[in-house]
């Protein structure tokens, strides 16, 4: 058996469909590579590298960040740690770097699952599960959560993946986004209470912008779906090669990132982050998912390549 620590991601799990690979990981149940003939259409990290920027990382009981690691559920005050220091903030969940059990593995499929224990700041039971699977239409990844405590609990879920053009520089780059509202933060990019209407501002990216130098760390809010209920982010290049992300309606918003990637360098990827709720859902209530005792949730997303 090949140890648990041979990288420093643990055990990889690898899928594969016609010239499509995807690598999956023990540590944080995430996505360390997804190429296409050889090339990256989600940004990766090497096989002896640790994840960095949350690339591919799912994001879960809550995505984004809640305000002083404080909230207050069902009459009761909770405190978690903060992840970020400088922000004062605990972001992005409690699974990013916990080891998540394979319950099943074929040539094209993986489920990876993980049960968060109740713990102080967050003293609910939940069962996550993941299922990535490659088809001719590209990589479709189902989420479910359920509540196997005896009390209600609070969830979010987000994922973390980056959008790339193999790497290259995306000053000339086309992105998109379903989203004809943004909510506005402040400097610990927490949301101020604002929810700003785009149209006619360079934040509106529904048609598709050229990234240029624009600076994204910035939440929207799902405005645009088509017929079969999906909402559609894309990034491409000028001959509209690159990739497209859909989120199912159980993801009413996308926060957008191009700052410096899981490379070191800046804006050669685009996270592209489908999330459940907004920034701080826990303690404003926008979005929160509230788990009854042995209900469950499920949402899916995807990649598709262009």
């Amino acid at each position: 058996m090949t140890a648990r620590w041979n990288t420093p991601s643990g055990h990889q799990w690898t899928i594969e469909a016609g010239t499509q690979r995807v690598t999956l990981v023990e540590i944080g149940g995430g996505i360390r590579e997804y190429t296409v003939n050889g090339r990256d259409v989600l940004a990766g990290y090497p096989a002896d590298a640790m994840a960095s920027k949350g690339v591919g990382q799912i994001l879960a009981p809550w995505p984004n960040r809640i305000r002083d690691g404080k909230y207050t559920f069902d009459g009761h005050e909770h405190k978690l740690g903060w992840d970020e220091t400088d922000k004062r903030t605990a972001i992005h969940g409690l699974v990013r770097w916990e080891l998540w059990d394979r319950m099943d593995h074929t040539p094209t499929g993986v489920t990876l699952a993980r049960t968060v224990q109740p713990r102080p700041g967050y003293p609910f039971a939940l069962v996550l599960r993941v299922h990535y699977s490659l088809g001719k239409d590209g990589l479709k990844v189902e989420h479910q959560a359920t509540n196997v405590g005896p009390n209600a609990a609070p969830f979010g879920l987000g994922i973390h993946p980056f959008l790339t053009l193999g790497g290259e520089s995306l000053d000339a780059a086309s992105l998109t986004l379903p989203a004809g509202k943004r909510v506005l933060t402040d400097d610990r990019l927490l949301p101020t209470g604002v929810v700003e209407d785009v149209t006619g501002t360079e934040w509106d990216y529904r048609e598709g912008r050229t990234i240029g130098s624009a600076s994204l760390d910035t939440p929207f809010v799902v405005t645009e779906r088509g017929s079969d209920g999906l909402a559609v982010s894309a990034l491409v290049d000028a001959e509209g090669r690159g990739g497209q992300l859909w989120q199912d309606s159980s993801f009413g918003w996308v926060q957008a990132y191009n700052g410096v990637g899981p490379s070191g360098a800046a804006n050669h990827a685009v996270a592209v982050e489908p999330m459940t709720c907004p920034p701080d859902a826990f303690n404003s209530g926008e979005g929160l998912i509230t788990l009854a005792p042995g209900e469950k949730w499920s949402g899916v997303w995807g990649v598709r390549p262009l």
